[in-house]
């Protein structure tokens, strides 16, 4: 889709597709279409996992709600994060260059602390992360979707199912505005990047690079 590729933390991306105006543009006013596989995706399940959240945001009161995101600060490095609760468990999304850190700091204060009962996986390299940002978004994402999204409010979190593969859906954006994540099994990232170079024209959807989006995340 005529993308220009650059390396970004260790990850081969697009930079831009040609037109960073107009990437700019839909971001802001439209839609644009992100690849977000290079940011953490950090779960912790079963029954350590709200004490290693809390540890971890500095005992952020309240911890998300099941269904809910919100950002966090953790005491390390003070850098955003972003702490979801779906199905029980927790979801920590982080910048790039903040995943390994993370990852170390959890692992570090669940044996220091002896958390029992806690599980926890890297699912970064093992998933693909697609955004689409801008006010547009949702609206763009549920006519793509076979199933309804509609009902997901801003920093809401789900889980759904479509022909036997497990889709996390996020109402949310890194650059703090509106937008749509899905997060899917990396086998079958080819399924949504597809949908949306199927689709983008008819849904005023603008494929966006690294560039537009680090622009846009400068603020947070």
């Amino acid at each position: 889709m005529g993308a220009n590729f650059a390396e970004y933390d260790g990850w081969r991306l697009p930079a831009d597709f040609g037109d960073p105006a107009a990437e700019r543009a839909a971001i802001e006013n439209g839609c644009a279409a992100f690849d977000l596989s290079s940011f953490g995706r950090i779960a912790l399940k079963d029954a350590g996992a709200e004490q290693a959240v809390g540890d971890l945001v500095g005992n952020q009161t309240p911890l998300p709600a099941d269904g809910q995101w919100l950002w966090a600060g953790p005491s390390a490095d003070n850098k955003p994060l972003r702490i979801g609760r779906v199905k029980g468990g927790y979801l920590v999304l982080t910048p790039p260059k903040q995943r390994q850190k993370v990852l170390a700091a959890v692992q570090k204060n669940a044996y220091e602390k002896q958390i029992t009962g806690l599980s926890i996986a890297d699912l970064t390299e093992k998933t693909a992360m697609l955004g689409i940002y801008g006010p547009g978004a949702a609206e763009a994402v549920n006519n793509i979707l076979p199933f309804d999204i509609s009902r997901i409010e801003p920093a809401g979190i789900t889980v759904m199912s479509f022909f036997m593969i497990s889709i996390t859906i996020i109402r949310g954006a890194w650059t703090g505005a509106d937008g749509i994540e899905l997060i899917c099994p990396a086998s079958a990232a080819p399924l949504a990047a597809g949908a949306v170079a199927k689709y983008h024209k008819r849904q005023n959807i603008t494929p966006a690079g690294m560039d537009c989006l680090v622009d846009a995340m400068s603020g947070i």
